[in-house]
Formats: C-alpha cells, structure tokens, sequence
C-alpha cells in the first residue's frame, strides 16, 4: 500500500508528525460520528485535520488566525507537500470506499469491486504476490459458486467477508496437507481426532481458548440461543476432550503464565485449570505438595537465562550461541562500562560559534548535548502509537501548550470568542461541556497572569536585540526579547522551574556583557513569584567561564570548579525534585552549577570521569 501511493519511510514518520500536530485521532468527518449517535463535530477527524494542512500549505495562520473558520497548519513546507499530496490521496481513496461497501450487491458484482479494490490500493512485489492471488483465487470461487448456485440476489459486504473467510481458511487446511510428514500441525477441528503418539496445544491461554465467536449481523440463532443450538465453546470442551483421548504418550500444553510487563501471574485456560484440578483431587505426591506441581514446568523469559544451562533436566537447550549469552548475562548489574574510558578530542573550531539558546541547551541537558554535537549520536525515542482517542483530560504538557496560546492570543487583544475559535480549531480543547470547562479554568489563569505580565510588558511586540559578542576565543550570538527601558523581561505561564532559573541567569549575563546604553536588570515573571537580577560587574568574565566550561567538559567530562554561576545555583537548589548536581565541589566548596534532569531515559546517561557524573 506505502509504494501504490509513492510513499516512502521518511514520509510515513512525517504523515505521522502531522497527525499528532493537527489532533486527528479518529472518525472520517463529522458526519460519520452520527453512525455512532454522537454529536457531529469536525474536530479530531481526518478530514478536519488534512484541512488545516492543506490550507497551511497555502496560507499562513501562525496559530493564530482563522480563515473559513479552519486554523492552518504551518508544519508543510516545499518538497514536504509531495507527501501530503499522496495523502491526500489515499485518504480520498480510502473515504470512497465508505459508500461503496454499505451497499448491497450481488457476488459477481462484490468479486468485481473487490478485485478493483486490490489493485488500487496494493502494489505487491514479487514474493507478496501469492498472498494477494489467494485472495483474488477465493473471489473467483465465490463467482463460481454463486453462478452454478443461479444465485443473484445482493448480499451486504459482512456475507462476502464471513464467506471469503471460509475460502480462505480451507485453502490453508488443504495447504496444510494433514498427516503428510513426522510432525503434522493443524488446526482443532471436530471429526480428526486421530490417535498420535504425542499431542502438543500451543497457546492455551486464558483469553484464547476457548476460542471467543463473534457472529455475523444476519445470524438469527446468535441473536436467540436456544437449547440445543450449537456452541463455539462447547465444542471447543468437546475437542479438548478428544484431544486427552487421542494423546498415546504424552500431552503437551503451553500457555503464557506470566505477564511481560510486571511479571505477574496469569492464568491458562478454563480447560488446562480444570485439568489440573483433577489431577490434584485423583494424585498426590510424597511431600504433600499438589500434584500439578511435578508436571508444570515453568519456563525464563529469555531463551538465554542460566537456568536452561545449570543442569536442570526439565529445562535445556543446544543452542551454542545461547548458551555463550547466558554467561555474560547479569554482569552489567555489578560492574557498568564507562561511555568514555578517554577523553575525547578537542571539538572543530566551528563550535566556538555559540548561539545562545545552544549554550542554554548544553546547561539544560550536557548528556543529550554530548550525544548530539559531539558524538553524532541521535538516540530514536521509538515510534509512539498514534492516539485514537479524543482527549477528555489535558495532561501537562497539553495544558501549558493551551495557556500559552491563549495568553499570546489575549496580549495580541483578541476577543473571548476569537481565543476560543482558535483553541478549539487547534484540536487543544475537549468536546463538549468539557472543553467549556477547561476553557473557562483556563482563561482565568491567563487574564490573572497576563494583569500582572501587562505591568512590565505592556506591548506583545517588545523590542528585540541582536547579540554578537567576542568572549575569549568564543562568538556568542543570539537576540535578547522582551526588552523594555527597566531592562529584559522574560515569562512563562506555569510556575517557577530550573530551567527557568538557568534561562534568566545565561540571558541577565548577556545584558550585562553588552555595551552601555541598556537597563542591565532582569525582570522573570512565572505564576507564582516574580525573581527580579541586579546588574552583575563581572558578566562577560562569568560568561567566559561558562563558555570555557561549555568547550572542556564534553571533552574530559570533568567539570570546572569555579563559582561563577553560583547565583543560578542558589535559586535552583529550592526546586530539589528536578535537579541533580552536574559539577564538582571546588576549593571554595560550593557546587557550580545544578541543571535539570529531563526525564526522557534515553538521554539519561552517565558520564564518569574521577567520580564526577554528567547527566
């Protein structure tokens, strides 16, 4: 399907990106919620969400402004619209269908559709033709049928789907060629209980056997079970039973017994429960212990543990490679190999050209930073799946990402209804009365917040200045916002955190190493305090510092004992949750700096070197 529609990986991620960015979670368009009696609304659909990225594409929105009541999504830019227009074509293609299938047809007329269908939206190679001609061969066997059958009358597409189902399944038993070798495998099935030396069921788990039915819609006898009616699980026992009768030597079954995840027991099915209950009534061992326990062999997680190669004789393998595996397994519990065992070379000249909000990146995350600038390392946070439920609870994050929306939005003086528009045409608000609440709860934040903001910034564009600044043998450039005639203003919508105590401590150091002519105070309003910086005599020194110490430690991974960023330290050892020491203890005694740790467990390495940790 991804080459019928020329798309290739990096175009699935980047569809994927967009996805999350617009806020589609489900539904074709607001119309096809009514099929599930819920309210029509546009938001968190697909077409709601390609809407905004193709009027992105063409207009500007910034966020901020509605055209036709839609946001534009400014994430599409240049050749990216090459993808978004093959999305665009499969999701037509796609929503085509709904139509087309809810309608009733004849078999002939459902074996034409279905054969168009497969070459519209498959390409197969070579080896992944047989897959579709066994679909294509059972769509000939229904027309078969049905024209020996004389039978024309139309048929909804769950007949054709229950009836495709059982073409298809019979062709893999006759496949499957029953009795044919040593080792037969094949299905449960009534009437093939034929004696065997050895019967081994696999995946007799609690929610797989017996094996759940799920009717068709035109199954009446499902509708009103009567007694005597047949029963998927009732035969499913039967077939059990004549499993044990057939079994001459021995019975093997195996199920998943425990959890993958917190290792939790789980039970096996009803049927292998209520075995071993009988064998513990009729049998007992010598100990006292239940029966059951002498026959169960419980099984390691990985095929590589130590137990399969201590001696036990109900627990072995012949695996060489397997076996080489389970002695090195456990070691990295005791003794952890350091990243580095080397200081690394000195970095390319290229990176004494700092930007500010790189310098800031480096004190914020130095792990993450040494990964990436210096040892080309990109750790992949994995694909997430996508989310296909509409949000009812705004998490953290989402909820920052609305209140400061809204606050740049009340800045800019846009009306109540204008900020809600674009709240709800960003996909940031819940449906309903719920997103009435959320909004409300919301703007009551933002109007306290932006009364007290409006005091020292009254404008929303505030003056800017450029940086350009020679320090040592280091360029440090960047732009400075929020200058007003009392100096710099910076804010966040949220409470205090480390990293806006680094943020207002790296940027204070800058205005007070530019030349004369500026307020050289720090103002940082957060929701709740307001942390004001006198001017500092030694900036450009102390920013000397933290650029020297911003070349050296990715290198050496030792952390300079100077005390120039003392203040930053002393305000963020109040907020202890999030901070973790990133220095050494110099000779004054005081730790250097403290920089917050970013949960993300990919990016939380240790870097060693004489005791001294990065993280």
């Amino acid at each position: 399907m991804q080459r019928r529609f020329s798309l290739n990986e990096a175009d699935v991620e980047r569809i994927h990106r967009w996805v999350r960015t617009v806020g589609i979670r489900w539904g074709m368009d607001a119309e096809a919620k009514t099929l599930w009696e819920l309210p029509a609304t546009a938001g968190h659909t697909w077409r709601a969400g390609l809407d905004r990225l193709l009027l992105g594409y063409a207009l500007p929105g910034n966020g901020q402004d509605l055209y036709g009541g839609i946001l534009p999504c400014d994430e599409v830019e240049g050749g990216e619209a090459l993808a978004l227009g093959q999305l665009q074509s499969f999701t037509e293609a796609l929503f085509g269908l709904d139509a087309q299938l809810r309608e009733a047809r004849s078999l002939a007329d459902w074996a034409d559709r279905l054969h168009a269908l497969l070459d519209q939206f498959f390409a197969p190679r070579e080896r992944e033709e047989n897959d579709l001609q066994r679909v294509r061969a059972a769509l000939e066997t229904l027309r078969t049928q049905a024209e020996l059958a004389n039978f024309s009358e139309p048929v909804s597409l769950e007949v054709v789907k229950s009836a495709l189902r059982n073409q298809i399944n019979a062709a893999e038993n006759v496949a499957g060629r029953f009795l044919s070798g040593g080792v037969t495998f094949g299905a449960m099935m009534p009437m093939r209980s034929i004696p065997f030396a050895i019967i081994c069921l696999i995946g007799m788990s609690d929610d797989a056997y017996p094996r759940s039915h799920r009717p068709v819609s035109f199954d009446l006898m499902a509708s009103a079970f009567r007694r005597g009616d047949r029963s998927r699980r009732q035969d499913d026992r039967y077939l059990f039973l004549e499993t044990l009768l057939s079994a001459r030597r021995g019975l093997y079954l195996s199920y998943v017994g425990q959890s993958i995840r917190d290792n939790a027991t789980l039970p096996p099915s009803v049927l292998v429960s209520e075995l071993l209950d009988v064998i513990n009534r009729g049998f007992y061992s010598a100990d006292g212990s239940p029966a059951s326990e002498q026959i169960i062999v419980r099984h390691p997680l990985q095929a590589f543990s130590r137990r399969y190669f201590v001696g036990d004789v109900r627990l072995f393998s012949y695996s060489r490679e397997l076996a080489e595996a389970s002695r090195c397994a456990g070691r990295g519990d005791h003794e952890a190999a350091p990243l580095l065992t080397t200081e690394l070379p000195e970095a390319e000249a290229t990176l004494r050209l700092v930007t500010l909000d790189g310098l800031l990146g480096f004190f914020r995350h130095p792990a993450r930073w040494l990964l990436r600038e210096r040892l080309g390392i990109r750790p992949d946070d994995g694909e997430a799946a996508l989310e296909t439920r509409e949000p009812f609870v705004l998490d953290g994050l989402a909820t920052n990402g609305l209140l400061q929306q809204m606050l740049e939005l009340h800045r800019d003086r846009r009306t109540l209804g204008e900020i809600l528009a674009v709240a709800q045409g960003s996909g940031a608000l819940p449906h309903g009365q719920v997103g009435d609440c959320v909004f409300s709860a919301a703007q009551q934040r933002v109007s306290r917040f932006a009364g007290r903001l409006g005091r020292v910034l009254p404008r929303r564009e505030s003056p800017f200045w450029e940086v350009d600044l020679t320090v040592g043998d280091f360029r440090l450039t960047g732009r400075l916002t929020g200058m007003t005639l009392a100096g710099r203003v910076g804010y966040r919508l949220a409470t205090m955190k480390a990293s806006d105590y680094l943020n207002l401590w790296l940027h204070h150091l800058v205005l007070n190493a530019l030349p004369e002519g500026a307020a050289l105070q720090s103002h940082w309003i957060a929701e709740n305090k307001d942390v004001i910086l006198q001017p500092v005599t030694d900036a450009l020194a102390q920013l000397r510092t933290l650029l020297e110490l911003y070349w050296r430690a990715p290198g050496s991974c030792c952390i300079s004992s100077q005390k120039a960023p003392w203040p930053i330290a002393t305000h963020c050892a109040r907020v202890k949750p999030k901070m973790t020491p990133c220095g050494r203890r110099g000779g004054n005694g005081k730790a250097m700096i403290l920089a917050p740790v970013i949960p993300n467990p990919r990016m939380c390495i240790t870097v060693w070197r004489l005791q001294t940790p990065i993280r």
